[in-house]
């Protein structure tokens, strides 16, 4: 099974990498001019070597590394996992490896007769080692699992209570962590279901119920009633004196209205009969009418004026009882209990007093008639339902201030239901909470002492390694190496008895090496190591950072091809360089592995480190991101340099690249001059024979002179970082006149190089980007 690869770099504060990520392949070109930060880039890759953090990477930065099995490792964690695995050439691996100023390389590594035991102890132990890797990696995994599922145990549980108190992100995991380890929480903090239900209406209410005003009290005595109409009703008015009304008592209301309507008409006749009323018999009945019988009357209505405000009373108490809905639901049980109790009570008062006045209205009838109520029968439940309903509208009351509580104490009722959800929740999740936790401490206990015991396993590896590792045999295979680079065998590397000796001719060498036999002996050294120690080709992630320093062309074309032959098997590969050509043989041979129809299947990877320095920062800040077209598709410097001015003559405001334009102008017409005009004539004079030649008027001619006269001294680090002097104005007239001059010496040269470099609807200086602060090709200056 093939071993994993790097597949994902994210890089945050380190250096000139403020916030970049970029994935990688199999193959992997990484291109990108000085400063923009290979260096740093190699040093990261150095950490994931030795799986410790680089001491000159800048302080206070991140990397994320995820692999093609899904593993990240990451600078604030174990990254260890590619130790022994990925290799790294650059600056800092020939610092630690050489020490040219005695011509020796560090050693490799040596088996001398001394060290046979030490080899065997070797052996052993790192045997052991081996089997205590895998139960620390069984371990650790173990470890990892308990701790995701209890870390995702406590991200959904603080997520579940963040959504039932919609906190939001104001509870999270360290939330619910912090309250586990502050607080007990036990079955006390639970709640029922009507309880939970309860409290998260409480919490969720926007506005507060509206305030209830309370129950108006009032004196009730029913039994006074009754005993007064009981009274009445067993009361007649005694001997009629008219004898012949005796037997008609029911009429006697009717003959009592009759007498009083005769007289106020001042009728002498009956209305109902005809006959003449008499002196005798009006005075009869008018006797009768204002004596006993017209008092009696009087009385029963009175007791039917407090029988009705009585019965009112109790309708009135009965209709300012409070919806049960108008109440906090808090309130709801107990309320329902009083309210019921007090409306029977009502409605059992109303009910006698109902019978009251139907007693009353019959004994008005019949004022003379014994009328037997039975209502002494319910004295005693009579009294007892009065008190009771003084008392439920006393507890009603008490109920409502409770409810006027609530609403003047909202806020405070809100926090408190929220507190005690919250506490509910922690409660019903405490015992799953500290399973979790003691699985995890349990795992990591046992990972702490299986690593304990391999962290001694590696200290006395380590210390027989050192013992073993005196002398290495590799002098011959990197003296061939050497030969196949340099192109000569004058230079060779021999073993000593406590290093290496370097040998230029088969003597020792006195005098400094120059820097490319010292780029030389590097790459041929470290590529010597790559399958040492037991180490496979096939499972290597390699790293090279700029190879090919202080090498000329040739030298350059035998590096890349020991490179390409020796690392072509790999795992994974990356290459770093700033070099031009280098980059263009690198790029023609990982083309091959590039999928043109599917990226997704493509092997290799050509990337470009574009240092960018936005308009508001002082500092530049450097991304990884696809290799431009123009780069990847050109094989030329001066092909893409042509393009910018073709695009820069055509855009209708400033290009992101325009103050490199007047560098990048004198380039081109440099790089043309010489094959147009080939000779020992200045660039001064060039221009001048060329404008001759095709019949630039005067004033065009100038704008190329001026442009050679203030770009020729530009071999220095400041007109690299500094705007040219040249206007802007001055730098559109140059651009179209070298394009007119191209085109007027060589035309098919310049359609050409047109077709060639097709150019796209330019950028206005409107819509433009963070400005580069190096090209994509990495131009140098004229």
């Amino acid at each position: 099974m093939p071993k994993p690869i790097i597949h994902q770099l994210a890089l945050k504060n380190l250096g000139v990498f403020r916030d970049c990520a970029t994935s990688l392949r199999k193959y992997n070109l990484i291109y990108g001019f000085n400063g923009s930060g290979k260096t740093t880039l190699s040093r990261i890759f150095s950490s994931l070597e030795t799986g410790t953090l680089q001491a000159d990477l800048p302080e206070g930065g991140t990397f994320d590394v995820e692999l093609s099995d899904g593993v990240t490792l990451r600078s604030v964690g174990d990254y260890s996992a590619l130790k022994g695995r990925l290799l790294v050439l650059n600056v800092d691996f020939v610092e630690k490896n050489f020490m040219w100023k005695e011509g020796k390389a560090r050693p490799v590594f040596y088996l001398g007769r001394e060290q046979v035991e030490f080899a065997e102890h070797l052996k052993k132990i790192s045997g052991q080692k081996n089997e205590h890797e895998t139960t620390h990696a069984l371990a650790k995994t173990n470890k990892n699992n308990k701790s995701k599922v209890f870390t995702t145990y406590k991200r959904d549980t603080a997520r579940n209570i963040s959504e039932q108190l919609i906190l939001g992100r104001k509870y999270e995991a360290p939330n619910l962590v912090s309250d586990y380890f502050t607080y007990e929480y036990d079955e006390a903090h639970c709640l029922s279901e009507d309880q939970t239900q309860l409290e998260r209406e409480k919490m969720m209410r926007k506005e507060p119920l509206a305030e209830i005003k309370p129950l108006t009290s009032v004196a009730i005595n029913s039994l006074n009633l009754i005993n007064k109409v009981e009274s009445i009703l067993g009361t007649t008015i005694g001997e009629i004196i008219i004898e012949d009304l005796r037997d008609h008592d029911s009429m006697l209301n009717w003959i009592r209205e009759g007498v009083i309507y005769h007289k106020d008409q001042d009728l002498l006749s009956c209305l109902f009969c005809g006959n003449n009323l008499t002196k005798d018999r009006l005075e009869n009945l008018q006797n009768l009418i204002n004596g006993k019988f017209n008092k009696f009357i009087g009385e029963i209505a009175t007791l039917k004026a407090e029988a009705k405000k009585l019965q009112g009373t109790f309708e009135t108490i009965g209709d300012g009882i409070p919806s049960l809905n108008d109440l906090s639901r808090s309130l709801h049980g107990e309320f329902e209990v009083a309210a019921k109790i007090l409306k029977a009570s009502l409605s059992a008062q109303s009910g006698i007093t109902q019978v009251i006045l139907e007693l009353l209205s019959k004994k008005e009838s019949t004022p003379n008639s014994l009328i037997d109520s039975n209502i002494h029968d319910e004295d005693i439940r009579i009294a007892i339902r009065d008190e009771d309903i003084i008392r439920r509208i006393t507890d009603l009351n008490n109920i409502i201030t409770r409810h006027n509580v609530e609403y003047i104490n909202f806020e405070n009722t809100k926090k408190a239901a929220a507190t005690k959800l919250k506490n509910h929740y922690l409660s019903i999740n405490h015992t799953t909470y500290l399973s979790y936790k003691q699985e995890e401490e349990s795992a990591e206990t046992e990972l702490d002492k299986i690593f304990a015991e391999l962290e001694s396993l590696t200290k006395e590896e380590l210390r027989l390694r050192n013992e073993v590792r005196k002398h290495g045999p590799a002098a011959t295979r990197t003296s061939k190496m050497i030969h196949n680079y340099l192109g000569r065998e004058e230079l060779e590397v021999t073993a000593l008895e406590e290093g290496y000796q370097l040998c230029r001719n088969g003597k020792p060498i006195k005098g400094p090496l120059s820097e490319g036999e010292k780029t030389a002996i590097a790459l041929c050294y470290f590529l010597s190591a790559l399958e040492a120690e037991g180490r496979k080709l096939k499972d290597l992630i390699v790293v090279v950072d700029d190879p090919i320093s202080s090498l000329d062309t040739k030298a350059l074309n035998y590096s890349f091809s020991i490179l390409k032959s020796a690392l072509g098997g790999v795992a994974q590969l990356l290459i770093l360089t700033h070099n031009l050509h280098f980059m263009n043989e690198t790029k023609k041979w990982l083309k091959r592995y590039i999928n043109k129809k599917d990226d997704s299947k493509s092997e290799a990877a050509l990337l470009f480190l574009d240092a960018v320095k936005n308009r508001n920062e002082k500092h530049i800040s450097s991304i990884i991101t696809k290799l431009p077209p123009y780069i990847r598709e050109y094989e030329s410097e001066y092909q893409y340099l042509f393009h910018l001015i073709l695009q820069f003559t055509q855009a209708q405001g400033m290009t992101e690249y325009f103050y490199l334009m007047p560098n990048a102008m004198r380039k081109v017409l440099e790089i043309f001059l010489t094959f147009k005009l080939p000779g020992t004539m200045g660039l001064s004079d060039k221009v001048a024979k060329i404008a001759e030649l095709n019949g630039l008027e005067k004033g065009s001619f100038l704008a190329l002179d001026r442009l050679v006269q203030l770009e020729s001294h530009a071999d220095n680090l400041d007109d690299l970082i500094t705007f040219s002097s040249i206007t802007i104005e001055e730098t559109k007239d140059a651009a179209d006149v070298l394009l007119q001059m191209m085109k007027a010496s060589d035309s098919e040269h310049y359609r050409l190089l047109e077709e060639i470099c097709r150019v796209e609807p330019p950028m206005s200086s409107s819509q433009s980007q963070p400005v580069s602060v190096n090209p994509p090709t990495g131009i140098p200056t004229a």
